[in-house]
């Protein structure tokens, strides 16, 4: 379970850092938007003809735009992370056993269990049925572990 545990703790550290690279995106464009707002209005001040005034303010209208849908993006990223050993035990306990969750018969479970377990879609055939489908890598790294424990005998069997 060790590999497994290093697994996701790679990919939850990637989807942190993901997630800061938006917010920082964010605050970058959004000062970008802030000086472009101003320099238009410098422009305004200078201008006298009305039709130019009128292009500048609107597109001091789409820059305000832009300004508040990424303001918006900074708003909607949640203010509070769950921790990582919080998420940690449902990952592992599924890895585990995908099987308990497929047996709960909701629909929804056992689409997310395929998606999770698989690679691909399970390919199906007319005249053969379900066609073995490629195994997702965190269960085919494990199993490759496994593997390799019970040829060393590592596994404590023989």
């Amino acid at each position: 379970m060790m590999l497994a545990t290093a697994m996701f703790r790679d990919a939850w550290n990637a989807r942190r850092d993901q997630a800061q690279d938006i917010l920082n995106a964010a605050k970058r464009r959004i000062a970008t938007i802030d000086k472009e707002i101003a320099t238009l209005l410098d422009r305004i001040m200078a201008a006298s003809n009305h039709i130019v005034i009128q292009s500048y303010e609107t597109k001091i209208g789409e820059l305000e735009q832009k300004k508040a849908l990424m303001a918006e993006t900074l708003h909607s990223q949640p203010q509070k992370q769950d921790s990582f050993e919080d998420k940690l035990e449902p990952v592992l306990t599924f890895l585990a056993n995908p099987w308990k969750l497929w047996e709960t018969g909701h629909i929804h479970a056992r689409r997310l269990v395929a998606k999770l377990a698989f690679a691909d879609r399970v390919a199906y055939d007319r005249k053969l049925g379900a066609r073995t489908a490629e195994i997702a890598l965190p269960f085919k790294a494990l199993g490759d572990v496994y593997t390799l424990q019970k040829k060393s005998g590592a596994g404590g069997g023989t």
